[in-house]
């Protein structure tokens, strides 16, 4: 399967997401659309007005056009993004009668236990009494519209590349997309010391072979799903086209020339859940346990198993487990996990290292439309493990530092369209070598890596109440 086809076969599954109208929870109001007319989406994340007619609100323009969102908290985003005073009226739907009120005198709960369209989940009530009523049942505080303004955020949450983010958007919320990546590594690492490849080898008369390059080109399908307002899935099925080079040395003359190999294949699934255990009533802080596992769709190939930057898989499941924690303030989101990734023995008797793992980000969103961060990994993994003897030349700690953007160029088919892009380095490295006589057995560090990735982001109408 080559990265053509991957491509092809997701911009084929996005095509054939349902663009029809869903069926509408109970106490949503409906209304006819002509099949003629093109339905009317939120500007902000996309979604279908028709399908979130009991939270929509609507902007009227001083020259008198119309607009709708699909929810309070996109209408909010509109108004802090292009100001209050560029609408003639700013109307929103009361939540309990469906009555069209002023936005500025309604009265808002946020934080309970329903989410109705977006995060913050913001809903509209006709009268403090009301909305006071509302918090009785199902929780959360009871806000006035300058108190709505001043909580509102430019995006709900922002998504890290390297770690993930504890921000459950609701029941319903559905994403898919494809990747691409990029890996280099040129730099020959003893402990935390960086060599270069070629006069690695010249310097060590005795020194047989030495790795002078790894690159990895990766390719990826992702699916995930909020299964429940606290509960959701994510789905990643990669695949790799690996290549390496060696240097050779001739050690009766000395000469040194040059080999490689590559492999390609399907990775491992990658499979994570992730359950919200607390969120703040205003829901700008969240606290987020995550389980994970990888199964062995990749192949592990044990001709070559002196090589395991060659492998597309690991051939055994992994499990995992962690806290992720995210924070966010006006136009900055703030992410971080401690992670523990825990990997069986293969049938070939090769078992691949344990990771521990932490990560920070930081990410700015000066409209809904665009993120820019940085993000900081750090990886300590133990040595692997064949037949029960540890190899020398594996494992280690990578720092990484990661910066990232993501730019919301699209609304269409019910949701919204998304490139994201990041750059990295390793900002540290200690990586694990064994001495044999005069030889050095090592491994690769340094050089850089990429990614690219398109994202399609929507949320079908489902409302726990």
């Amino acid at each position: 399967m080559s990265m053509r086809t991957i491509g092809a076969l997701l911009l084929i599954c996005i095509c054939l997401i349902p663009g029809v109208t869903m069926a509408d929870n109970e106490g949503t109001k409906t209304e006819d659309v002509h099949a003629e007319e093109k339905r009317e989406e939120c500007k902000v994340c996309g979604m279908y007005i028709d399908l979130y007619l009991r939270s929509a609100g609507e902007l009227v323009h001083k020259d008198g056009s119309k607009e709708h969102t699909c929810g309070v908290a996109c209408l909010l985003r509109i108004l802090e993004d292009e100001g209050i005073d560029e609408f003639q009226s700013i109307s929103v739907h009361d939540w309990n009668t469906g009555k069209m009120v002023d936005a500025r005198n309604a009265a808002y709960s946020i934080g309970s236990r329903v989410i109705p369209d977006m995060i913050p989940n913001f809903i509209a009530f006709e009268t403090t009494e009301a909305a006071e009523a509302f918090k009785a049942k199902k929780g959360g505080e009871v806000v006035d519209f300058n108190k709505a303004m001043q909580l509102i955020t430019p995006r709900g949450q922002t998504v890290p590349f390297r770690l993930q983010t504890a921000v459950t958007t609701g029941k319903g919320s559905f994403g898919m997309g494809m990747g691409f990546s990029y890996l280099r590594r040129d730099r020959i690492k003893l402990g935390s010391d960086s060599r270069d490849p070629a006069k690695f080898i010249r310097d060590r008369p005795q020194q047989p072979r030495a790795p002078r390059k790894a690159e990895s080109y990766g390719q990826s399908i992702f699916v995930n799903y909020g299964i429940t307002d606290r509960l959701a899935v994510l789905m990643n099925l990669p695949y790799f086209e690996r290549q390496t080079g060696q240097y050779n040395k001739n050690l009766t003359t000395g000469a040194i020339t040059t080999t490689g190999a590559d492999a390609a294949g399907l990775g491992d699934l990658d499979l994570r859940l992730r359950y919200n255990l607390w969120r703040s009533t205003i829901q700008d802080k969240w606290v987020t346990m995550i389980a994970t596992t990888t199964l062995p769709t990749g192949k592990f190939n044990k001709e070559a198993i002196s090589s395991p930057a060659l492998q597309p898989g690991t051939g055994a499941p992994s499990f995992g487990g962690g806290l992720l924690f995210s924070y966010s303030w006006r136009d900055l989101w703030f992410h971080s996990s401690a992670t523990y990734i825990a990997r069986l023995e293969n049938d070939d008797d090769y078992q691949y290292g344990n990771e521990v793992g932490a990560g920070v980000a930081v990410h700015y969103t000066p409209t809904y439309n665009y993120m820019f961060g940085v993000e900081l990994t750090v990886a300590d993994v133990e040595k692997n493990e064949y037949q029960g003897v540890k190899v020398g030349n594996t494992g280690g700690t990578r720092a990484i530092v990661n910066f990232v953007a993501d730019w919301r160029f699209l609304t269409a088919l019910g949701g919204n369209f998304t490139l994201r892009a990041s750059f990295g380095l390793p900002m540290y490295e200690d990586l694990n070598h064994q001495t044999i006589g005069s030889r050095e057995q090592v491994q690769l560090g340094g050089g850089y890596f990429g990614n690219l990735a398109l994202n399609y982001a929507t949320r079908f109408p489902f409302i726990e109440e």
